[in-house]
Formats: structure tokens, C-alpha cells, sequence
């Protein structure tokens, strides 16, 4: 089953469940401010069409702010795009967004690892994701994430081995900042929590789950493959080159 993810929709969703300390809007652009939380809670999109004099004041506003330019390119063959590769914006982090109807992906039991939903995250979670590079910064994005939302624990042996945050927007649970113990990945835990995740979602009357992976990913792309997720839209960052 596919839903096509438009960029207005995708927008909305990470303004819901992953968000940035900080919005400005100019014009038809949105500038996501949030020091140390990653590009998809510091990118700027465009969310309507190119125009060269609103691009030089939204430029100059950057520079006034002393923020970095990175550009969130939802449309591979949009005019934003070409107008940046024209200006040597060079491409990096190509990322894929996935989404599985919840009512496919809970259709079968869950591997037997315990999974606990918990707000707020636990401390043992917290540092297990610290360990996975995910930063205090990012930590604080969840926080500013709407309601309802939750973490997911798995512990095995009553060690704490998994944890990922998901929130709601809309019909659509957004699973973000998965990370499983380096000591027990490839044993059926990823697919627990995902299982697990797509439980709650039921619960919150979510009628899609959504993650998104970078294409070089190859780990967390195999795992929602496997699980049936569907690839519905891709989108790239682009910065200046050096």
C-alpha cells in the first residue's frame, strides 16, 4: 500500500514531531534554528516558488543571524534545485522517507523482546542514546514535540538494549531516533520496537507510521524493506561548497 508524502504534508509532520527551537518564515521560506540538533531540525526549505530577489533576502537575513545555509531539497527536479546547483550548493545526506499502513505492520507478533512506551524518556535511555550519537540537543527536540508522543524502551535480561522516540501528527505516527545496542543488533530487536511502535500508533488512532534513513543507511534500509515499508518520496540537503 502507498501514500504519496507531498511536501507540505512532510513539513507539517516535522514541525509536529521533530521541531526546531526556532521558525522564521521569509517570504515562502522557513528557517529551522536549533544549534546542535542536526539538519532536519536546522534546514531551510522552500515552501513555495523560486524567486531570485526573495533567495537574496533571505541570504542577507542569514548572514545578519550568523546561521549556516543548508538547504532541505524535497524535489530533485524543482527549479530551487537547479538554481542551487547553478550556485555550486553541493548535495549531501540523501535521505529516504518510508511509511507502512499500521494495520500491516502489527499483523504479526512481535519477536519476544520487552518493549515499554515511556514519557519522559528514562535516564538509562537517554545515555543509551548518547552512546548511538544522538546528541543532548536532539534529546531537547523531542521535548518540544507535541502530544501525544512517547519514547520506546526495549530491554532484554532487564538491560536496557533499544530506544526510539514517536510522536503524532495527524492520522501519521513519525518514529524518529532509533537506536539499538551494538551488542544485540541483527537478533530481531529493531523489528520488536518498529512492531511495538506501530501498537501505539494503534492506540492513537494513527492510520500510517513514517521514518525516514539516509540512502547510505544500509542497516535501517534492509529492516523497513523487510518489514514491507513502502519508499514514498526522497529528499537531499545541499550547502556551499567549501
Amino acid at each position: 500500500m502507498n501514500f504519496r508524502a507531498k511536501q507540505s504534508e512532510f513539513s507539517k509532520m516535522l514541525e509536529d514531531t521533530w521541531p526546531p527551537k526556532k521558525v522564521i518564515r521569509l517570504d515562502d521560506w522557513t528557517i529551522r534554528i536549533s544549534e546542535g540538533a542536526g539538519k532536519r531540525a536546522s534546514a531551510i526549505s522552500l515552501e513555495g516558488i523560486w524567486e531570485e530577489t526573495s533567495f537574496k533576502r533571505l541570504k542577507n537575513l542569514l548572514k545578519k543571524l550568523g546561521k549556516s545555509e543548508i538547504f532541505m531539497v524535497y524535489q530533485s527536479d524543482s527549479l530551487f534545485e537547479k538554481e542551487l546547483n547553478e550556485r555550486n550548493y553541493k548535495v549531501f545526506d540523501k535521505s529516504c522517507v518510508f511509511e507502512i499502513a499500521v494495520a500491516e505492520l502489527i499483523k504479526t507478533e512481535a519477536p519476544p523482546v520487552t518493549m515499554f512506551s515511556i514519557w519522559p524518556p528514562l535516564q538509562i535511555q537517554k545515555e543509551l542514546w548518547i552512546t548511538n550519537g544522538i546528541s543532548w540537543q536532539r534529546q531537547a527536540v523531542m521535548d518540544r514535540a507535541r502530544k501525544p508522543k512517547t519514547s520506546i524502551l526495549g530491554r532484554w535480561n532487564d538491560n536496557p538494549i533499544a530506544s526510539a522516540f514517536v510522536a503524532k501528527s495527524g492520522d501519521v505516527a513519525f518514529l524518529h531516533a532509533l537506536v539499538v545496542d551494538k551488542n544485540f543488533r541483527r537478533q530481531g530487536v529493531a523489528r520488536a520496537l518498529m512492531r511495538h511502535a506501530g501498537q501505539w500508533a494503534t492506540k492513537h488512532n494513527c492510520a500510517r507510521l513514517m521514518v525516514v534513513t539516509t540512502e547510505t543507511n544500509s542497516a535501517a534500509n534492509s529492516l523497513y524493506t523487510s518489514l514491507e515499508f513502502q519508499l514514498v518520496n526522497k529528499y537531499h540537503y545541499r550547502i556551499p561548497e567549501a
